[in-house]
């Protein structure tokens, strides 16, 4: 059972980064997964993109599951409406797994080995941001990035939790 008092999914929802996000998820943006599904939580983002993309047709989240070579997806989502650009993926940061970091991928530049992809993620941030989007990166920090399928039991409740804001602030006001 998860100690309540330890909860890296609840710490980031009562945080002020989950109400930037889900501002920045209220504009037109591109939610981007990275990752690669056979590195245990290296596969965060792609779970990520597979989990929303069925609640987000119909608002103005584009999502694309861009796998382990985000630099291939550089030039569609530049040329794509959108403001915004989320990068998920898994990273090296301070605290437990299942710990979530959010912000811009820019400040992001000098931590070191910040995303398991993160010479790729760099390049293209700074070309995105060349063609003006505004991109972040959202990231959780992974227990076991060994080879293997499915998420570890940290980064998945994580991700359930993290799916469910998705869902929750890029869905379309009611009436």
């Amino acid at each position: 059972m998860t100690d309540p008092k330890n909860d890296p999914a609840r710490d980031f929802e009562a945080s002020g980064a989950a109400a930037r996000l889900a501002g920045i998820l209220r504009e037109p943006t591109c939610l981007v997964g990275v990752g690669h599904i056979l590195r245990r939580d290296d596969g965060f983002g792609p779970w990520i993109a597979g989990a929303v993309r069925p609640g987000l047709s119909g608002t103005t989240v584009r999502v694309i599951d861009a796998e382990d070579v985000p630099e291939n997806f550089v030039p569609v989502i530049a040329r794509a409406d959108c403001r915004n650009v989320v990068f998920v993926d898994a990273v090296t940061a301070e605290g437990p797994p299942g710990s979530v970091v959010f912000g811009p991928l820019a400040d992001f530049g000098e931590v070191e080995s910040s995303s398991t992809h993160h010479l790729a993620l760099s390049l293209s941030g700074k070309f995105l941001e060349a063609a003006g989007k505004r991109v972040f990166l959202l990231g959780v920090v992974p227990a076991d990035l060994g080879f293997g399928s499915g998420l570890t039991a940290a980064v998945e409740r994580t991700a359930t939790a993290l799916r469910d804001l998705i869902l929750r602030s890029a869905a379309p006001p009611s009436d």
